[in-house]
């Protein structure tokens, strides 16, 4: 009888344990790796959403700036991290779809990371200054064919979202432009006209386009509909079909971290989502979509930001080592 006993009760351990790591998680501070730069748009994103995190799982979620090397080494270190769900990745795409594509190697194996859930994303505006003699993105193509490799594209270096989309504008349009990185925005070189052409997020450009005597104008949304903040600012997608192109954020855990982890934290960034504090400052203020959805969908926005940059990257011979 006793040994009966034993086996059933070994037998239902296993079932036991998701629902006891579900109870006891979080017991401690959830650490989110942000490997950007204090201040950038996704440390502030980051942090909004660190507050409401707090509140709902009980426990702190400090955000811990690694910045460097285009992402490189916060991403590696919260990946080497122990997958127990007390230190999580709050990324972007260039971290898990452009970094793959513009290095060789890699110390972590984006296919390997824990889905955890998407969270946001920010769609980009196409940015000209008032020294362009064209106000529509068909105007800006007839120019920079009258004038090829006239156009100076301002970026913050290469293999950058805003470098990239530039490159995604010539081959979808056919045209030439200058490339001229820099170390950072070029929004005061935008400004003063030395370079023409910027690819920037919502919040800068609505920064910069409403400026007393701006001499900037947009003239083109990347994402994949209307906003709000920019009414009546046309769509690239209207022109070049396929030509949505958003930053998108989400949090990812190291390999190996178990379902009930991601389950649990996957619905308090779902509660998050709802919240109108939240929501206030992100969509309102910053131009960006809450979302708030699970592993599924984050991994399949990864999958389409593959599908968007290969042949993009491929094509030009992109690379960063």
């Amino acid at each position: 009888m006793r040994r009966r006993h034993i086996l059933a009760g070994a037998m239902l351990a296993p079932l036991a344990r998701p629902a006891l790591a579900q109870q006891t998680w979080p017991a401690r501070p959830v650490r989110l790796v942000m490997p950007g730069a204090p201040g950038g748009n996704p440390d502030i994103l980051a942090r909004l959403w660190s507050v409401k995190l707090s509140e709902r799982l009980g426990q702190a979620v400090p955000v811990e700036n690694r910045p460097g090397a285009s992402g490189i080494i916060g991403t590696e270190g919260a990946m080497n991290s122990a997958p127990d769900g007390y230190t999580m990745l709050f990324g972007y795409n260039q971290l898990v779809t452009l970094n793959r594509l513009l290095f060789r190697r890699l110390p972590y194996d984006p296919e390997r990371m824990t889905r955890v859930a998407l969270m946001s994303d920010t769609p980009y505006v196409m940015l000209l200054h008032s020294s362009i003699p064209a106000t529509t993105i068909p105007e800006l193509v007839a120019w920079c064919r009258a004038n090829p490799g006239r156009l100076a594209h301002g970026t913050g270096g290469p293999g950058t979202f805003s470098h990239l989309t530039g490159e995604l504008l010539q081959r979808a349009a056919g045209i030439e432009t200058l490339h001229v990185p820099h170390r950072a925005t070029p929004r005061n070189e935008l400004i003063s006209g030395q370079v023409q052409l910027a690819v920037e997020p919502m919040a800068l450009a609505l920064t910069l386009t409403q400026m007393p005597n701006a001499t900037v104008r947009a003239i083109a949304l990347t994402g994949d509909r209307p906003e709000a903040l920019m009414p009546g600012l046309p769509l690239m997608k209207d022109y070049y079909p396929g030509f949505v192109v958003t930053a998108f954020h989400g949090v990812w855990g190291p390999p190996g971290m178990a379902r009930e982890i991601v389950d649990a934290m996957a619905a308090a960034i779902a509660g998050v989502a709802q919240d109108p504090w939240l929501k206030e400052r992100m969509e309102t203020q910053l131009g960006t979509r809450v979302i708030g959805t699970g592993p599924e969908t984050l991994a399949e926005a990864m999958k389409r930001d593959l599908a968007l940059w290969a042949p993009v990257v491929q094509e030009k011979g992109i690379t960063l080592d």
